[in-house]
């Protein structure tokens, strides 16, 4: 993100009244000192949505969400710091006074480009005779022109330097246009060649509406079309990640996060169809099986994925896939599967079938419960081969999951044994059994081949496999956090008594850091310009938070203070003094030592 001043945020924060911001999302009520809504974050069935002009925050007392206004805006758009920032600069009329870094400005390079060959592409398709074919294709898939400008199509015409030749008479930087992969060299250096022809150019946009890069169509009477594949991507860019990205999440995450749900297809033209048909919480993954990190985005926006599979498509290694996301990622994943082997698109077309793509969204199987209807339908249960084939079906993809750490997961694990347990009259314990064989036979295999290049990518909250016992220590620096963080003008008399190296936990001790920094140079190290320097962490940033407003509750804050910086002087003592009874209790030390022990932990008392 740009590199903005802490001055220049406190002036975006200052002119953006928390209260003013807020009610331009959602309705806003006076209630005493404070303000109430309806919480946008969760499933709020009255308002326990706090606003508060006086500490310009905001609090959900049902979810716990909270935080200044720039956490409002990332929370409801969805979106990175950095674009919060611009965001509420614009709407405070403020020009962000930047220094951008080199990346930034590459980006900005590239983006710009991308920019300038989408619209080329588009006037191409809704202007050029050239693309008259093309427009013909559109119509016979049934897709609207407001459709068709909405998701910002356009058209490359057959001939190899059509790119190439608009690119020389805008100015357009050869290399810049080589870098972002729509053209390429030709052999010893014969100039350049457009990298795609005769096709109907799909941009794909990040979340913040920006095309990062393109998916082209060929044309079915196209003379290529026998040579490449129907659908080409753009290559690997430092704008273009295929395995990253989520086409139409851009459009689809906010009907998403109020349907509950978002539903994953399989082509470009089935998530355009399904948005201009009104069913607009719908995406598609960029021609790559569903991953871990496509869950992790699309988690961001609504608590549950719906797969959507065709009557043939439905029975292979995408519901699998599914299943083995669902035990691995904290999301709910559901199968939807469409009739007689059409795709959405081709269904939604039909007098009925927005109706029925509906229902089949609504109806959706979870993917533990599809895979077990799947296999059942398969196998007899009745004789003991076909029961255990069934288990080991199921169990076989819980084994290929890496392992849960969190507790949330350990109890979905657990529901799900219990399931299959129930479905096939099965004992826990022997389920159980079946899956702990299987998972050493997993172990057994890795050892000898490499990893999976298609392992799911599975984010923790944090290594341990188990709940980490808060330390007294650990409490003590959380106190002295929450302090300083309610109260920043006293980190001028906590610095001389608590140095950094004090600071046993990582995250703390870097937060601790940067306030020190900042009173060092003379910013006052509150919650905005600490927030600048953890740009980085937002995780570290989402704690500051918390700490904050903790400390905010406590009374006497000073006073309190005096008493941390006491219990941390005390602290080389009391860790002498443990050292001491631990070798008092270990019997190790002979006579004289052990009474040079005792005169230490007696303070020097004989």
């Amino acid at each position: 993100m740009p590199l903005v001043s802490v001055d220049q945020k406190k002036q975006i924060k200052t002119a953006n009244d928390i209260l003013d911001v807020v009610s331009s999302y959602i309705p806003v009520a006076s209630a005493g000192k404070d303000y109430k809504a309806v919480c946008p974050f969760h499933n709020d069935t009255r308002p326990s949505l706090q606003v508060s002009r006086t500490y310009q925050n905001f609090r959900c007392w049902s979810c716990d969400a909270k935080g200044d206004v720039f956490d409002f805006v990332m929370k409801f758009d969805k979106v990175e710091f950095g674009e919060a920032l611009r965001m509420l600069a614009d709407r405070a009329g403020i020009k962000l006074d930047t220094a951008a870094s080199p990346q930034d400005e590459a980006r900005s390079r590239l983006i710009r480009v991308m920019k300038w060959a989408e619209q080329k592409y588009q006037e191409c398709l809704l202007d050029d005779p050239l693309a008259e074919t093309a427009r013909g294709y559109l119509g016979e898939r049934r897709l609207s022109g407001p459709t068709v400008r909405e998701f910002g199509l356009g058209f490359a015409p057959v001939a190899g330097d059509w790119l190439v030749r608009q690119a020389e008479r805008a100015d357009v930087p050869f290399g810049v246009l080589k870098e972002v992969g729509l053209i390429a060299e030709r052999d010893e250096g014969r100039g350049f060649y457009d990298r795609f022809r005769d096709r109907v150019m799909f941009p794909i946009r990040d979340v913040r509406k920006q095309t990062v890069g393109f998916g082209g169509r060929i044309l079915p009477s196209s003379p290529y079309a026998a040579r490449g594949p129907k659908y080409y991507n753009s290559a690997e860019t430092p704008l273009f990640h295929k395995s990253e990205l989520i086409y139409g999440l851009d459009l689809a995450r906010h009907p998403g996060s109020e349907a509950g749900f978002l539903a994953v297809v399989e082509g470009y033209t089935d998530v355009m169809m399904a948005h201009q048909c009104g069913v607009r919480n719908v995406v598609a993954t960029m021609g790559t099986a569903l991953t871990g990190t496509h869950v992790a985005q699309l988690r961001r926006y609504a608590p549950k994925v719906v797969l959507v599979y065709d009557a043939d498509a439905g029975g292979m290694g995408g519901v699998d896939r599914a299943l083995e996301l669902f035990v691995s990622q904290d999301v709910e994943l559901a199968v939807a599967s469409l009739p007689d082997g059409l795709d959405p698109c081709d269904l939604l077309v039909q007098p009925t079938g927005v109706d029925v793509f509906r229902e089949r969204l609504r109806t959706a199987e979870d993917a533990l419960e599809f895979k077990l209807n799947q296999m059942l339908a398969k196998e007899p249960t009745a004789t003991v081969d076909g029961a255990r084939r069934v288990v080991d079906a199921v169990l076989s993809i819980m084994a290929l999951a890496p392992p849960v750490p969190s507790q949330a997961g350990q109890v979905r694990q657990q529901l799900i044994v219990t399931r299959i347990a129930h479905r096939l009259g099965l004992r826990q314990e022997t389920v159980w059994a079946r899956l702990t064989e299987l998972k050493a036979e997993r172990r057994r295999a890795e050892r000898t081949q490499p990893a999976r290049a298609d392992a799911p990518t599975v984010v923790h909250a944090g290594p341990a496999a188990r709940p980490r016992m808060v330390t007294a220590e650990e409490r003590l620096e959380r106190q002295l956090l929450e302090i300083l963080l309610a109260e920043p003008v006293l980190v001028g008399q906590a610095k001389p008594h608590i140095p950094l190296e004090a600071i046993q936990h990582t995250g703390l001790r870097r937060v601790l850091g940067e306030m020190y920094r900042l009173h060092d140079t003379g910013v006052t190290p509150d919650m905005d310009a600490v927030r600048v320097q953890l740009i980085d962490r937002p995780d570290l940033v989402d704690a500051a938070v918390r700490l904050q407003e903790v400390g905010r509750h406590a009374k006497d804050r000073p006073d309190l203070l005096t008493k941390i910086v006491g219990r941390f002087s005390a602290q080389p003592a009391e860790a002498e003094k443990r050292a001491v009874k631990e070798a008092l209790a270990s019997g190790s030390t002979d006579e004289e030592a052990t009474l040079d022990l005792l005169r230490r932990i007696q303070g020097g008392r004989k």
